[in-house]
């Protein structure tokens, strides 16, 4: 089998524009939601809400369709003990997918990678 890579960029203007409550729902898991809530630092939730959906887009484009319509919060993506980021999902759940995230001062990037 071979690898798959998928890649996303959001601009954080963007994602700043869109943020609601409908929104935040739509893309968060409830373990993400509770972390996004914990983040005191209006800019640092905007890093983080950006660079999950920029992850899960980045997931989407690895496996380009699913047996049943993809839903956001089900595409968890979590951070381990040193803060790298992991991904936890309903679909495709045998496949190791790995996942990196980075800022800058206006845009995040994902990519993930299906060994």
């Amino acid at each position: 089998m071979s690898n798959e890579i998928g890649v996303d960029i959001v601009e954080f203007a963007q994602i700043k524009e869109k943020i609601n409550d409908r929104f935040i729902n739509r893309i968060l898991s409830k373990r993400e939601l509770d972390r996004y809530n914990s983040i005191s630092n209006s800019q640092r939730q905007l890093e983080y809400i950006a660079g999950r959906f920029a992850a899960k887009e980045a997931y989407t484009k690895v496996y380009k369709k699913f047996l049943t319509p993809l839903n956001f919060t089900d595409v968890e993506v979590l951070t381990d003990e040193f803060g790298a980021p992991y991904i936890e999902s309903k679909y495709m759940s045998k496949d190791i997918v790995k996942v990196s995230i980075s800022h800058s001062d206006n845009y995040v990037i994902a990519v993930c990678l299906k060994e």
